[in-house]
């Protein structure tokens, strides 16, 4: 069952740039892309997808076996797409990705900032990994719930894979961080910090890829639970998604000290009119078109009678949200995903992930009309039993 994806492209016929890695060639003038799903139970193993945008089919092409107790609930590609990272249960993992049906592990490392992190009897588990795209080529990891007060760095070899801890940079001793992006000029790392209830700034050091803690804000109400940060292009606007209040914060970016303001507006991420079970639904993720022109957000319901909601946004030139376009449900509950990841190349196309049903759907979006349509699903029912097992909630 896929709860965290990436989506590739490959295209035919066979062709390079700095940005791809071509896998397939034939006349064909239509396009293949790959997605690489992972798990949040064991036993570990990287699904690969294969999407056809001509004949709009969806199916799996590959499961790749990884180690038995290392699932992935987040993984991220390096700069040129030719190594996977993985945030596994105890251990951040890497993988060279030789080819979509061709994935390798290279390395597993433990979670050493504290003793307790990486013990059988606690509860803390690496949840989210963000890779550098400039040099050092450095990787980001956080881990959750307890004994998670310091993100973990990690340097890469000559071939992507993880090679050492270089730093454990400081939160605090209450924080649970469970998403990170850079800005722009990746000169500062904002960081969604569910349990402490805080947005962190830290500063990175460009030559050798290490943290500085430049301050924290307060989430604008006490249940907020901040739980992923997205940010514009431009570098402006920073967006949080609140997993607690089910809403979007909008905050801009101070030029002179680089810490976030909010700006007193948000945005519901579940219909306003529904009863205010404070339980019932769980914000998940946020993701940017490649054009920085729309963003979308999902919610996850914790019952599975009820749907989760996915919401559009329209967003002006230099990121402030012109308007919300929709709040729609989303086909489950979406378990403990429903998280959304939107193509890099083009605005055309978004994939969601079900944890419920265990599914990936991929959606077309037509950004001129703003519409967003179904376009293939793939279900895969061999690898269920394994993922229907109930777990501690991200809160």
């Amino acid at each position: 069952m896929p709860l965290s994806s990436i989506l590739r492209r490959s295209t035919r016929p066979s062709q390079t740039s700095s940005l791809l890695r071509t896998f397939h060639t034939t006349t064909r003038s239509n396009m293949l892309h790959h997605l690489m799903c992972g798990t949040w139970t064991p036993p570990g193993a990287i699904f690969t997808l294969q999407f056809d945008d001509e004949a709009l089919t969806l199916k799996l092409i590959k499961k790749t076996d990884i180690p038995h107790d290392e699932p992935i609930s987040w993984m991220t590609f390096d700069h040129d797409k030719k190594n996977i990272y993985g945030a596994a249960m105890k251990k951040w993992s890497s993988f060279a990705v030789k080819s979509p049906t061709q994935i390798v592990h290279t390395s597993s490392h433990s979670m050493d900032h504290d003793p307790q992190a990486s013990s059988s009897t606690t509860k803390t588990r690496a949840i989210f990994v963000l890779a550098a795209q400039k040099p050092p080529y450095a990787v980001y990891g956080n881990p959750f719930y307890e004994h998670a007060g310091d993100g973990n760095i990690f340097s890469v070899d000559s071939s992507g894979a993880l090679s050492k801890n270089i730093q454990n940079y400081a939160y605090s001793p209450s924080t649970a961080i469970h998403g990170t992006v850079f800005d722009p000029t990746e000169t500062y790392l904002y960081s969604a910090d569910m349990w402490a209830n805080k947005i962190w700034t830290h500063k990175k050091d460009a030559e050798t890829g290490m943290l500085e803690t430049i301050g924290s804000l307060d989430a604008p109400k006490p249940g907020d639970h901040p739980r992923w940060v997205a940010m514009h292009p431009k570098g402006h606007y920073l967006y949080a998604l609140m997993e607690g209040g089910n809403s979007l914060g909008v905050y801009v970016i101070d030029d002179a000290t680089h810490l976030p303001v909010y700006t007193h507006l948000s945005y519901p991420l579940i219909p306003p009119n529904l009863p205010p079970h404070t339980k019932l639904y769980r914000s998940d993720v946020i993701a940017l078109t490649h054009s920085g022109r729309h963003m979308f957000a999902t919610a996850r319901s914790n019952d599975f009678s009820i749907p989760g909601y996915i919401s559009a946004f329209r967003l002006g030139e230099m990121g402030n949200i012109e308007k919300q376009i929709f709040c729609q449900p989303t086909p489950t509950s979406g378990g403990h995903s429903n998280a959304v990841s939107c193509s890099d190349w083009c605005d055309d196309w978004v994939a969601l992930c079900d944890d419920q049903e265990g599914w990936v759907e991929i959606y077309r979006w037509d950004a001129e009309n703003e519409w967003l349509a179904r376009v293939a699903r793939d279900e895969d029912d061999d690898d269920d039993e394994d993922e229907d097992e109930d777990e501690d909630d991200h809160e």
